[in-house]
């Protein structure tokens, strides 16, 4: 199986083993070094052949009633392959998965038909925290788009330039950096956002600050980019200045103001730019004052930013997002702050798969961009099982989504590394964590209290062996991953000596085993980075109680 799952796959024809192609027609280079990277070469006699076409087949969805740019047509005989597509964007999405039928050995004679069912399928670096390098945000990019993503927005709250020091022009250094970003995430066919932060300071009656407001997105669109955010989140409810108090009934009438006149001055520069907003009630009540006043005050085809229910919200539904339009007029384009850790989370790794969105959320909201954390290495787990959901969100399965990604993340460390992302589930999604050790203790208790007491005491060693295994892997901080975790591999550490205390105690209840047991759990309970679900607690404390 390969991910994102297509639409509408019938190649289940007869078996077509390559290792090189050879490619022709249009965007020959781009398909070229697509392919490179799932170690196809160029050369060789099977043939594959680009066709662009502007039909109703290759542009329209029509399940959906709308136009695309991101369909394509996969046609595979035994000597050939034809991939039709409207445009440069449709054909990399089609050479990504012709890779990844390639490599897993699941390329077949038929035809795959396949487009995305969310709209806008992205993340935004809109965490608070240290910011990521360029090479980080490029590693994370270029597989965001392997797996069809097609937005990235950049707003992290630590970039000075984009909150604290809004008004200040980018030094040549940094501008020079956001200009390589920009042509990377175009190279890899996702529309980069930038956006700013002027909240925290700005006065609305000010016309300097509006001046530099909009110079300093001049200065951006020099370099290329179309694509703004203006981000009001986090800011103060109440009016900074005097004046701003005089002018405006309230906060909410200034903001409607700013984005009007921001948007009027953008479209002024170019009708092409588009403007993102994040109000400054972005989740909860839908029909409440200043998002009602807000939505139906700021211009249609502003994308409108909204979490949900919660600032970090458990489920995100149809129902809030038609009442959301309902109430503002606007499809909501959800932030969704998930896998970010910021905050209150810090203690948490989050690096479970994406869960409780709705399977037609698609058909109500502009698209959703997901919140990562500031661990980019650890963001992409969970990125791969959003990019999924949002491609086809119909066949989603978050369970074979995370195995897909740990296998391309950690290859065939993958298997080992389960041992360690049981106890990482924990999140603003979930609040259950480590049921393959749930299940695992679980079945050794079963074995110990129906007298096959030595069958248990080998399920025991074996599995805290595997433990051991995996901590000795994870161990290993030139692994750029592995590193980011250091301290969840701390604790970690700990869990592997509070599961041998627990066995030695079974094993040889002695007083000093006892003793051991008693001082690892305290240890292990009185740290506060989040591993583990109850059931290892559980163990040690039944045990102690036992004996």
């Amino acid at each position: 199986m390969i991910f994102p799952i297509p639409q509408k796959n019938n190649l289940n024809g007869e078996a077509v083993v390559i290792k090189n192609v050879n490619i022709i027609g249009v965007f020959k280079d781009i398909a070229e070094k697509a392919l490179s990277s799932y170690g196809v070469a160029s050369g060789g006699e099977y043939t594959v052949e680009i066709k662009v076409t502007d039909s109703k087949k290759a542009t329209y969805i029509n399940e959906l009633s709308r136009l695309t740019d991101e369909k394509y047509f996969i046609t595979v005989n035994v000597d050939k392959a034809v991939i039709e597509a409207s445009c440069k964007r449709g054909v990399f999405r089609a050479v990504n998965t012709l890779g990844k039928l390639i490599i897993n050995n699941e390329l077949k004679t038929g035809e795959l038909e396949d487009y995305p069912l969310f709209v806008k399928r992205g993340y935004i670096e809109g965490f608070y925290g240290k910011t990521w390098s360029n090479e980080k945000r490029h590693s994370v990019m270029a597989l965001m788009a392997k797996y069809g993503m097609n937005s990235f927005y950049y707003g992290p709250k630590d970039d000075i330039y984009h909150r604290e020091k809004w008004r200040e022009l980018y030094p040549e250094k940094e501008q020079e950096e956001l200009k390589k970003l920009f042509l990377y995430a175009k190279e890899n066919e996702l529309d980069f956002h930038w956006t700013i932060g002027p909240g925290l300071t700005y006065h609305y009656t000010s016309d300097e600050d509006f001046s530099l407001l909009i110079n300093k997105i001049k200065s951006i669109y020099a370099i290329g980019v179309k694509n703004f955010g203006l981000l009001l989140d986090d800011i103060p409810w109440d009016f900074q200045y005097e004046d701003d108090k005089e002018a405006y009934d309230s906060i909410v009438d200034a903001h409607i103001a700013l984005v009007n006149k921001t948007y009027n001055a953008l479209k002024e520069i170019d009708s092409s730019i588009s403007l993102t907003v994040c109000p400054t009630q972005y989740s909860g009540d839908e029909n409440g004052y200043y998002i009602s006043k807000f939505g139906k005050g700021i211009p249609s085809d502003v994308s409108l930013f909204w979490t949900g229910e919660e600032i970090c919200s458990r489920v995100l539904t149809v129902r809030e997002s038609n009442e959301l339009l309902r109430s503002t007029d606007h499809k909501p384009l959800f932030w969704d702050n998930f896998p970010v850790n910021d905050c209150e989370m810090f203690q948490e790794m989050h690096l479970g798969a994406i869960i409780g969105r709705d399977k037609e959320l698609y058909k109500a909201c502009e698209g959703l961009i997901s919140n990562v954390m500031e661990y980019a290495e650890c963001s992409k787990i969970p990125l791969l099982t959003i990019a999924d959901y949002l491609w086809n969100p119909i066949e989603y399965n978050p369970d074979e989504s995370l195995k897909n990604a740990h296998k391309e993340i950690l290859g065939d460390k993958a298997n080992l590394f389960k041992y360690f992302a049981d106890h990482l589930g924990v999140s603003c999604l979930s609040k259950y964590s480590s049921a393959y050790m749930s299940e695992k203790l679980g079945y050794i208790n079963f074995l110990n209290t129906t007298g096959k007491r030595e069958e248990a005491l080998k399920e025991f060693k074996d599995y805290n062996g595997n433990m051991r295994k995996c901590l000795e892997m994870i161990s290993d901080t030139t692994v750029p991953l592995f590193n980011e975790m250091t301290k969840w591999v701390k604790k970690f550490s700990m869990c592997c000596d509070l599961l041998d205390a627990i066995y030695n105690v079974w094993a040889s209840p002695s007083e000093s085993n006892i003793k051991i047991l008693s001082e690892l759990t305290e240890k292990y309970n009185s740290d506060g980075t989040v591993l583990t679900g109850f059931c290892l607690r559980e163990a040690a404390e039944k045990t102690l109680n036992l004996y």
